[in-house]
């Protein structure tokens, strides 16, 4: 009896002690920080680094396909976001294409993607993919980053080990302080960088468009201001190359994408986007996709050009604006 009492006591004392854990543990299932514990209808406007690109695209697909049928696809990193669907609607003569894009994506997303819309049994009519300087050359790690992993619908990974690694992240560098400070109070402050950017971002529903609604918010503004700010690295006044980046590996990406797009008949353009650091894409890369999906059907925006030159046509070095998405598309479809 006597061992009973000290076992009970021992863990009352236990759960005291542990309980201050389990209540954040518990927090996380609750909260669903990252919006990947539960699916969702609809996902709110955010702060950049909140939320999963692959997760939300993935989701707001599965939510809506049954009823949209969807036909039409835009594929790449958040480069392509400013590709709008609205704009490109009138080009293919459908009302809801669809913008299946990504962070920082990948060869291997992309193809990934493709393969799972052919397997939902959807009709692929037409297909537009911007390439960048990372779809090919990239860092990111597709496996464990919260941001860049890959959605476990479509990429084979176990949904727990996908479950875990948002579970862990919760608890890294003090997310979870991160989290309910703003949860709470409603603000972005500095320390929160890493975890949250004071960015404004919008998706929109069914077709899933992105927005850089902060961008645009802080140039109506004061657009001299904005682009009086340190935002731009200087570019070279000689013409750079970028090195060749295409490995062995990732051309059997592309060929699965060319089958895809054949079974379907899909009217696909394949184009490497006007980029800030103006390097032209390597003519062996160039070459490679252009052996694959055909020259008539790849376009290349990138190098010194009336794209490029403008700092007014990019939000920063990363993104440039719709007015340019909207350019490339005339030009393309032309």
């Amino acid at each position: 009896m006597e061992q009973r009492k000290q076992f009970l006591i021992f863990l009352k004392k236990l759960l005291i002690f542990s309980s201050p854990m389990l209540l954040l543990v518990a927090s996380y299932f609750v909260f669903d920080p990252f919006h990947v514990v539960r699916n969702y209808e609809a996902y709110p406007d955010n702060y950049l680094e909140s939320y999963n690109r692959n997760r939300i695209s993935t989701q707001v697909f599965l939510n809506n396909n049954e009823e949209q049928n969807y036909e039409s696809f835009v594929f790449g990193s958040s480069k392509s976001s400013v590709f709008y669907t609205k704009d490109w609607s009138k080009y293919i003569g459908d009302d809801t294409p669809y913008h299946f894009d990504a962070s920082n994506e990948v060869i291997s997303g992309i193809s990934s993607k493709i393969k799972y819309i052919d397997q939902q049994g959807n009709d692929i009519k037409n297909a537009l993919v911007i390439f960048d300087g990372e779809t090919f050359n990239y860092s990111v790690d597709t496996a464990n980053s919260i941001i860049h992993i890959q959605d476990y619908t479509w990429s084979g990974q176990n949904q727990f080990m996908y479950q875990l690694v948002f579970f862990k992240a919760f608890f890294k560098d003090m997310y979870f302080v991160k989290f309910f400070d703003k949860l709470i109070f409603k603000k972005y402050r500095a320390y929160m960088y890493g975890a949250f950017e004071n960015k404004h971002m919008l998706y929109t529903p069914v077709n899933n468009d992105f927005i850089f609604q902060g961008y645009i918010d802080q140039l109506k503004q004061d657009s001299l201001g904005y682009y009086a700010r340190d935002l731009f690295y200087e570019r070279s006044e000689e013409e750079l190359t970028a090195n060749a980046s295409i490995k062995p590996y990732q051309v059997n990406y592309l060929n699965e994408m060319k089958a895809i797009f054949d079974k379907h008949n899909t009217n696909y353009k394949i184009v490497f986007g006007p980029n800030y650091d103006q390097k032209k894409v390597n003519p062996e890369d160039l070459s490679i996709v252009k052996e694959i999906f055909g020259e008539t059907n790849v376009y290349d925006f990138t190098g010194q050009n009336e794209l490029t030159n403008p700092l007014a046509n990019y939000y920063e070095i990363y993104h440039y604006k719709p007015t340019v998405a909207r350019k490339v598309m005339e030009e393309i479809y032309r």
